[in-house]
């Protein structure tokens, strides 16, 4: 639209406008291919998968666990141009080539299976490519590697005359050498949209992918700009309170300005979920508003009403029919409650006491109160046999009804038809792709993978009135003000990464992109800002309270690097809301009667480190779990729990060691650990979980990466008893020492070693852990606080340690995180500025031990909530 108003404004004459292509539409021209959509890539590459794997292929439901990232692999391979024979090979091979040669007894079993999965993959990526140029259907990789084959293979006659290639940035193997070859048949110009600023800094990641485009493509018609150096321009920064409240703000800051001002105006939403907060904060009468951005179809309420509406036949069974909560959510839902009395409804229902109900009391009660269009929704409403069969009839019954109370609200009506178009495409794509019936909860994994795809555009008079986009759209503006929304940290740059099965050792070597190289690709889209405005207001979530992430890494670069070196000015302020402080008042136990009887029985038992470092992090979630006995349930949603898995890694761990305690542990034993690290642990969760289970799903990532943290610790601590002399004293060691005031307290230790000499008292823990709250910088009361519980752990370990081992003058403490990269020796416990704690320390850690035990005991202190606590498990928080 923008290319099109400049062309008129210079010909000034009617005239052929020329083919407008993206990048992506482009390749699909020249490579006579079309790219697919999500579940009809899903559905061909299932095909391909029962083709190289035979009789040991999956069946659907279990391949939807791993399809999608494999096939988002296989595209951005395609689109690097990689080698498919090279890069799986070294997939196969990696971790442990070397170490399998030095072995007599060969490859573990665990390792064959490591090395024969990369096979097979390489083997389906091809059976999937063959299968994808048949159907000239393919990923936006496989379109691309089309294109850069038939460009660079030569003998191409191009159908234009010229093509201008504007605008581009981070261009990828494929589409670079399609634009090469274009380039040598002499037809292509080039107009890169850049600034000096960070193209001639090496440092600067926004002009990384720019850099290296021009290296390989030339510079271009049109020169670098030198705007964001030389051209005056204010950047205010302002934070408010919560993320929403951008919207409110924003809508306030741009009702004040003229119509003039607004009609020179963008508004940029780094987080699409602003876009209808902000729609909603506008005053109805603040002139056009042109929208080229749209909102995910899971985004809005329609995608919950139709998560509603398949839970309700999920979960219905022929003997009892629909759960009554099911049918709560479905007639109760905003899509359609507010054209009936919901409450009447549900509260009929209510009457017969039941938990569940067929669809005949569902219909008789509608009819009753409401009336309008049984019809529709006794069709709705028949049970499901086959979702593939069934559900596309339902579903018309659904949006007709629905319909019906939509009449005066077009975005409501415009949400159905979007669903229901989306739904038509599902039943059509299973029709066709189906092999054979599916269950409700496949049905539901793949309707999840087409909707990701769907949005609901919003679009008003273009180039006319204020402007909303999206951060990608931004390369389109040259406003002179711009209002960007949602510029925090995790939003800009994206705090999480695209799924790979790649490991980032092989992308690297390969060149596939990392993390920080799409931050880069953020990075130029947020500088690209800068180039013409003159006003850029930039609005945050405040970080006051720790609960936000708080303002992105950008604005402080600008802070940093643009005053003094620019012509630019930044500013920063607040804005808070003026509204009166409403908080439900806390709860607070007194030591009292019952209280105070179970807290002394309790005492009387003897305390465990960790319910010592409870009361420390909160008393009122002390009182719940271990007074009160109120502990958090148990969550049966079919994954893998945390304390199964670290049950499960404890005993393998402790199998090992237990042969070698008293002698000196061999690297050997540890190496053969971190071979065997997936096997033994599989074994031993395959006494309580079935192995069909633990071999697909979140089961299996869990375990994969228990396994592989496993074997990276086991690895580490082979190369450290290899020079240095390492003897295991005791495992699972309990220990106990009581205080002056008589209470006792007693713990178990994972594990004491002696390693040169010095005792070391370890702690395994499955997660991970923060170095700096292992270290107390005194042993007064003053000097621990709630961060401080896995500190005072291992300090109640050490203190027993030494009471019973008088003979022992001092050791050391620390905790192993398998999750992160650690040393063989673990995060240490430092005390005072030591990770040596010698005896003479006893009678501090004693005095500090009974002071809490003192506050845990003392009446006059009521149990209350620990403000900003973190830990809770059972504590009803504010």
């Amino acid at each position: 639209m923008v290319l099109r108003k400049y062309l008129a404004q210079a010909t000034g004459r009617p005239q052929w406008s020329p083919a407008l292509f993206d990048m992506g539409s482009f390749l699909e021209a020249v490579s006579g291919m079309r790219r697919g959509g999500a579940v009809e890539l899903l559905f061909m590459l299932h095909a391909a998968h029962r083709e190289v794997a035979g009789a040991r292929a999956q069946p659907l439901d279990a391949f939807l666990q791993w399809a999608p990232v494999t096939l988002r692999d296989m595209s951005e391979v395609d689109q690097h141009l990689l080698d498919l024979d090279s890069l799986y090979r070294q997939l196969s091979s990696y971790e442990g080539i070397d170490a399998w040669s030095s072995r007599l007894d060969g490859p573990s079993a665990g390792m064959e299976r490591w090395f024969g999965h990369w096979l097979e993959t390489g083997a389906l990526h091809r059976a999937m490519s063959e299968r994808m140029l048949a159907a000239q259907v393919g990923t936006a990789g496989a379109v691309a590697r089309a294109a850069a084959g038939k460009a660079m293979g030569g003998g191409i006659t191009w159908p234009w005359e010229a093509v201008w290639f504007a605008g581009l940035n981070a261009l990828e193997p494929a589409p670079t050498a399609v634009v090469k070859a274009i380039q040598e048949a002499g037809k292509a110009e080039l107009a890169w949209d850049t600034d000096h600023w960070y193209l001639d800094d090496q440092g600067q990641e926004a002009g990384r992918y720019l850099r290296r485009s021009m290296s390989a493509l030339g510079a271009g018609g049109i020169p670098p700009r030198d705007d964001i150096r030389s051209a005056a321009r204010s950047i205010d920064i302002v934070a408010v309170p919560d993320p929403v409240a951008q919207a409110a703000w924003a809508a306030q800051h741009i009702t004040e300005m003229t119509p003039q001002e607004r009609a020179h105006t963008a508004v940029v939403l780094a987080d699409e979920q602003l876009l209808m907060p902000l729609l909603e904060a506008l005053p109805v009468d603040i002139g056009p508003v042109n929208v080229t951005m749209g909102l995910p179809l899971t985004a809005l309420p329609i995608h919950g009403f139709t998560e509603c509406f398949l839970d309700l036949h999920a979960g219905h069974a022929p003997d009892i029919g629909f759960r009554l909560s099911d049918a709560e959510r479905l007639f109760s839902h905003a899509m359609v409650s507010q054209g009936y009395d919901a409450q009447a409804l549900i509260s009929a229902w209510r009457s017969a006491g039941s938990a569940s109900l067929g669809a005949d009391r569902i219909i008789a009660a509608w009819a009753t109160i409401i009336s309008p269009h049984v019809d529709r929704l006794t069709s709705a409403l028949r049970p499901v046999a086959d979702p593939v069969m069934d559900l596309p009839e339902r579903f018309q019954a659904l949006f007709s009804w629905a319909m019906a109370f939509a009449q005066d609200d077009p975005l409501r009506r415009e949400q159905l038809y979007r669903m229901a178009r989306s739904q038509a495409a599902l039943d059509n794509e299973l029709k066709r792709h189906a092999p054979g019936p599916l269950g409700m909860e496949t049905y539901m994994v793949l309707r999840d993978r087409l909707l990701r795809e769907e949005r609901v555009d919003l679009v008003g008079e273009p180039l006319s009135g204020l402007q909303v986009m999206g951060l990608l759209e931004t390369r389109a503006i040259d406003h002179a003000q711009v209002v960007l929304l949602g510029a925090s940290e995790g939003v800009l740059p994206r705090a999480e990464g695209e799924q790979s099965w790649i490991i980032n050792e092989v992308r690297r070597s390969h060149g596939l992109p990392l993390h920080h190289d799409r931050e880069a690709i953020t990075a130029y889209h947020v500088t690209r800002l800068l180039h013409a405005v003159e006003t850029l207001v930039v609005a945050h979530p405040a970080d006051a309270s720790g609960e936000q992430p708080g303002p992105s890494r950008y604005l402080a670069q600008w802070a940093h690097e643009l005053p003094g070196r620019s012509a630019t000015r930044i500013s920063f302020s607040t804005c808070h809301a003026a509204m009166p402080v409403r908080r439900a008042p806390g709860i607070a136990v007194a030591k009292q009667g019952q209280v105070l009887e179970r807290l002394e029985q309790l005492l009387a038992r003897g305390l465990s480190p960790s319910m010592l470092a409870n009361w420390l992090q909160c008393p009122l979630d002390f009182y719940f779990a271990h007074l009160m006995g109120i502990q958090k349930a148990d969550e049966l949603d079919g994954r893998l729990g945390s304390d199964v898995l670290g049950e499960a890694v404890h005993h393998v761990m402790e199998e090992v060691y237990r042969p070698w305690m008293g002698v000196q542990m061999e690297g050997r034993v540890l190496s053969d650990l971190a071979d065997r690290a997936h096997d033994l642990l599989v074994g031993r969760l395959r006494r309580t979980i079935p192995n069909a289970t633990l071999q697909c799903g979140q089961h299996r990532l869990r375990v994969e990466m228990a396994a592989h943290a496993m074997a990276r610790h086991a690895r580490s601590e082979a190369q450290a008893v290899s020079v240095r002399h390492t003897v295991a004293i005791a495992l699972e060691k309990v220990v106990a020492g009581e205080l002056p005031n008589g209470i006792r307290l007693k713990g178990r230790i994972d594990r004491v070693e002696e390693r040169d000499g010095l005792i070391h008292i370890l702690d395994l823990k499955t997660g991970g852990v923060d170095g700096t709250a292992l270290k107390l910088k005194t042993l007064g009361r003053e000097g621990i606080r709630g961060e401080h519980a896995q500190a005072l752990q291992l300090l109640i370990y050490v203190w027993a340690f030494l009471q019973q081992n008088p003979a022992i003058p001092e050791v050391s403490a620390a905790i192993i995180p398998l999750r992160q990269h650690s040393s063989a020796d673990g995060v240490p416990l430092v005390v005072e500025g030591d990770t040596r704690i010698h005896r003479n320390k006893l009678p501090g850690i004693t005095d500090l031990l009974v002071r809490l035990v003192e506050e845990l005991r003392d009446p006059a202190l009521a149990i209350t909530h620990t403000e900003g606590s973190r830990w809770c498990r059972a504590c009803l928080k504010d």
